[in-house]
């Protein structure tokens, strides 16, 4: 059985309305937190989710 290949990049946290947002589910506000401390995810340098997930 083979695996599936995975890309090489990180992937990207965007928020929703990211104009560079291609495709994916949207997600809620503690899977997106939870995100964030993975690895191989990196925040959007564009529309920096992390700004509005660490905001109480």
């Amino acid at each position: 059985m083979r695996k599936p290949k995975r890309s090489a990049e990180t992937a990207l946290l965007h928020r929703g309305g990211c104009g560079l947002y291609k495709s994916g589910a949207l997600i809620d506000r503690e899977v997106a937190i939870a995100a964030l401390y993975e690895p191989d995810i990196a925040p959007c340098e564009v529309c920096a989710p992390e700004t509005g997930l660490r905001q109480e």
